[in-house]
């Protein structure tokens, strides 16, 4: 009978020291997210569990698997926010590639426009040099044909 009566404590005290278990961690949550101190945690616990005629480590199992249940969802919320902020992201980084492709085609269509305006600008130039050199020749025969009268 002795055996019996060990297996009975041994199983109690299991019990026991889940049941603490539960409740420290359920007190750990109102310390958490209600900014009570422990002491004061726990009194609530125990105030809401006799209100409700329940056991205290039933109670606090459930504000703890409350608590995971509200942290997996605000995770689940803070993923898809990430996601969507990634996405976005992702646009941005293809908009801005291809706002560079089209800025670097309209510097290269600037670039040959200039290098067409200066071949232009050159060939001006060569004309006006022309133009000025058979003016100074025509200038030089009309000094000549005068000298010679």
């Amino acid at each position: 009978m002795e055996l019996a009566d060990r297996e009975v404590e041994v199983a109690q005290l299991r019990w026991a020291l889940s049941s603490r278990v539960w409740i420290e961690q359920a007190k750990g949550v109102l310390v958490a997210t209600g900014g009570v101190s422990p002491d004061e945690a726990f009194q609530r616990l125990r105030a809401q569990a006799r209100s409700s005629s329940r056991k205290l480590a039933d109670l606090a199992q459930e504000v703890v698997q409350e608590a995971q249940r509200e942290r997996i969802a605000a995770l689940a919320v803070d993923d898809a926010r990430v996601r969507a902020a990634e996405a976005r992201a992702r646009e941005a980084e293809q908009a801005l590639q291809a706002a560079q492709t089209g800025l670097a085609r309209r510097t290269a269509a600037l670039d040959r426009a200039r290098d067409g305006l200066d071949e232009r600008e050159r060939a001006a130039d060569q004309r006006n040099h022309l133009a000025d050199q058979r003016d100074r020749d025509a200038d030089a025969r009309d000094q000549t044909a005068r000298d010679s009268e």
